[in-house]
């Protein structure tokens, strides 16, 4: 039986892939846009949205335990067809935001809840993984820095955990090839707590140039955010750095307690990234 990778084309879903190819497993996956793809010979690679759950069953064929990212605007639809096929076990990519107070009525967390609930009522076997703030959202500072040295913000004292992506593929791959993790929620952080400032100042160290932050109005902040993300992440970005100026958040220690391994930091995503700042 096989192991479908739902969303390969991305940085998660792409390590996940590789990962489960390392332990030998039998590997397919779906991207909306395949023929984007470079994946090894022997993974299958099929054509198909979120927004077509039909289209997946061509892709689901033989295939035991899926890895599903939760950016689904009609989860019911797709875990039925899902549930269908013969999958027994679903590893969601899921969000920390989840886990907040009021995440009901939140933008982010809610949407994450309703896959989440969808897929413990389609009575498969189920993790659900829950990164907080992932290292490359990094990346949208790097045409101000390879411009002219500088980023940007309106909250550069807001505080975050940043986790590498391959450790939340890591968690994953433990989670596909055995059972230890079934029924689970791990929340996943970086070990480490930062602000964006010293973010900023560890991107710098690493490749070598002094870099400065220059500080913004929140409506600085969105018109420049709109030109690259649409209104309603605009509006959550820029919440999500108010809220976290002075907090203190979670750092978990889920990723070495299921992988034996210290979780990777900041300054090592920023160095398997380097080429983005340069």
């Amino acid at each position: 039986m096989s192991v479908l990778v739902v969303g390969a084309s991305g940085a998660v879903g792409g390590a996940v892939v590789a990962g489960l190819r390392e332990r030998g497993e039998d590997v397919r996956a779906t991207s909306r846009t395949p023929e984007k793809l470079s994946l090894p010979d022997p993974v299958r690679v099929f054509a198909a949205d979120l927004n077509d759950p039909a289209g997946f069953s061509p892709a689901l064929q033989c295939v035991d335990r899926l890895f599903l990212y939760a950016d689904l605007a009609e989860p019911e639809a797709l875990l039925d067809v899902v549930a269908a096929a013969g999958v027994r076990h679903v590893v969601l990519l899921s969000s920390s935001s989840v886990t907040s107070p009021g995440a009901a009525e939140d933008f982010n967390g809610s949407r994450f809840l309703r896959v989440e609930r969808a897929v413990e009522d389609s009575g498969l076997a189920y993790t659900f993984l829950r990164p907080g703030g992932f290292a490359s959202n990094a990346a949208r500072w790097s045409w101000g820095i390879r411009a002219d040295g500088a980023v940007a913000l309106p909250y550069p004292e807001a505080v975050q955990a940043p986790i590498h992506e391959r450790d939340i593929a890591d968690v994953a791959v433990v989670a596909l090839t055995g059972t230890s993790l079934i029924g689970q929620k791990p929340v996943l952080t970086g070990p480490e707590r930062l602000t964006l400032r010293e973010q900023v100042s560890t991107i710098g160290e690493v490749i070598g140039r002094r870099l400065s932050v220059i500080e913004q109005s929140e409506a600085e902040s969105a018109a420049m955010l709109a030109q690259h993300v649409p209104d309603v992440w605009v509006r959550q970005i820029i919440t999500d750095w108010r809220e976290a100026v002075g907090a203190t958040p979670l750092v978990s220690d889920e990723y070495a307690l299921i992988t034996g391994r210290p979780a990777r930091t900041f300054r090592a995503w920023v160095a398997d990234n380097i080429d983005l700042f340069r």
